[in-house]
């Protein structure tokens, strides 16, 4: 007869079997992230280099709002089938070959746009006339704003401090072709000066917009023309880099009053992993870079913050209440905290793509609807990549940090120690317990009942004897030896009388 026993619970995940989904679902995991975590901190430094490579080589695909530029918009007349290879045949000898040309289906309403990009023209009318204003004004090119509608243009500075309005004439007037009609209107924070022109003179910008009219069989006044300075660029770049660093400092000092230090920078770390890896897809995919995209990357930071603060707080939570005992290491604590969250954090990641994912297919393949597609594109990457760093880079950081630490090293270098003496201890024995599933040991003989040496326990009376613990041999290390395979607990003699005498 054969008696088998496991020391631990069996049919665990990830121990005694697979996993399988039902323990995704039912919150049952027991995967051992933090085994790999040198290969986590590897890929990690992969990604950033080969985004940093892309972002060097490629460079950003940057919008009209960045760069600064000029951008004609026309619809195409029903039954027109527009081809970039005709509109730039149609561009070279106006002398815009290099213009970024973009067809745009709206399956909504069955309609084709025109859309063409182009850097901003020295000799522009509408660029002379916004400088002139700006200077006349004290304010900067990038506080004009432009109205251009077929041939007649209105230019207007707001929060002007006492507005010279002879000033701002005579500097119009400069230009050949301008005949300006200025009016201010004062208020509370600063006067608006308003420029009116009824024609303005000829432009380079008119004989694209004539051909792409001619093109599109639409009239001159049908073509949206979109304007802006290479100022206001520079200005949305360094304020968006601005909030950004805002944002670092504040998530700094409320990460270390929440948890610790070494957890604010492990959270910092992932949320700047996110931004490389994000900025490197637009670089290899060349996806255009708008303000929307910019809204976009903050939303990202939001999700991924979500999900390190989840699982930082478990790993906060059971570092009190688990790791007090000193009986596990921080990866192990590490490892648990994970196993808790994971359903929570990938729950939450689905549920937010699922939103994300219809407005990229319906808003923009279906409706055409542009502005949505660089807000969508942008936040499925970084929603996916969020998720992942809260898991793969964050919490194996934190953990190599930690464990730098006295307490939490000698637990590391204690449990292994323990590992390898139990290891050692089972392969000197004679039959002992070889290295299967974890925490299982079996005795495949029955062993014959004696009194124990401590108690003097007689052998059970009837039936088959039970298997005894087997004293580890002593090793001169002090490690003890292989968990011995616990017996059944025989009567004591004082029990056993005390049964006679009822």
């Amino acid at each position: 007869m054969s008696v088998m026993t496991d020391l631990d619970d069996r049919n665990r995940p990830g121990l005694d079997r697979r996993h399988r989904l039902a323990d995704l679902y039912h919150e049952r995991t027991n995967f051992r992230f933090m085994r790999h975590r040198r290969r986590y901190l590897g890929a990690f430094v992969g990604v950033v280099l080969l985004s940093m490579a892309a972002l060097f080589v490629r460079n950003l695909n940057l919008g009209i709002d960045f760069e600064g530029g000029v951008a004609w918009q026309v619809e195409v007349a029903a039954g027109t089938e527009p081809t970039v290879a005709e509109i730039r045949d149609l561009l070279e000898p106006l002398g815009f070959g290099d213009a970024k040309v973009t067809t745009i289906t709206n399956t909504q309403t069955n309609t084709e746009t025109i859309r063409v990009q182009s850097e901003e023209i020295a000799d522009d009318p509408v660029k002379l006339v916004r400088d002139a204003m700006a200077e006349a004004t004290g304010k900067k090119p990038a506080d004009v704003t432009v109205n251009i509608v077929g041939r007649a243009g209105t230019f207007a500075v707001d929060g002007v401090a006492a507005p010279d309005q002879v000033k701002v004439e005579a500097a119009l007037r400069k230009i050949d072709g301008v005949e300006p009609t200025v009016t201010i209107v004062a208020e509370e924070d600063g006067s608006t000066v308003t420029a009116e022109i009824a024609t303005m003179p000829a432009s380079p910008l008119d004989t694209v917009t004539t051909a792409l009219a001619d093109y599109s069989g639409r009239s001159a006044t049908d073509v949206s023309i979109n304007t802006v300075g290479p100022t206001w660029g520079s200005e949305v770049s360094r304020k968006a880099l601005q909030a950004l660093i805002v944002f670092f400092l504040v998530l700094a000092v409320y990460l270390t009053l929440r948890f610790e230090f070494k957890m604010a920078m492990a959270s910092i770390v992932a949320v700047i992993h996110d931004i490389i890896f994000t900025v490197g897809v637009y670089a290899i995919a060349q996806f255009e870079v708008t303000p929307a995209t910019v809204t976009a990357f903050l939303t990202i930071l939001g999700f991924s913050l979500y999900d390190t603060v989840v699982v930082f707080d478990k790993i906060k939570e059971n570092t009190q209440y688990i790791g007090t005992a000193g009986r596990m290491t921080y990866a192990e604590i590490v490892d648990k905290s994970l196993n808790q969250v994971l359903m929570r954090s990938l729950s939450t990641s689905l549920v937010a793509l699922l939103p994300v994912i219809s407005l990229l297919l319906v808003g923009s393949l279906l409706l055409g609807a542009t502005a949505l597609e660089d807000f969508a594109i942008a936040l499925l990457v970084g929603l996916f990549i969020g998720s992942y760093s809260s898991i793969f880079v964050a919490a194996p950081l934190l953990c190599a940090w930690k464990e730098r630490e006295p307490q939490y090293r000698a637990r590391r270098d204690r449990a292994g120690r323990d590992r390898a003496g139990r290891d050692r201890a089972g392969r000197d024995r004679p039959g002992g317990n070889r290295p299967g599933r974890a925490g299982t040991l079996r005795a495949t003989e029955p062993v014959a009942a004696r009194p124990s040496p401590s108690r003097g326990a007689a052998p059970i009376e009837g039936g088959v004897a039970e298997p005894e613990a087997v004293p580890s041999e002593w090793d001169p290390t002090g490690v003890p030896g292989p968990p011995a395979v616990p017996r059944a607990i025989a009567p004591r003699p004082r029990q056993q009388r005390r049964k006679k005498r009822r």
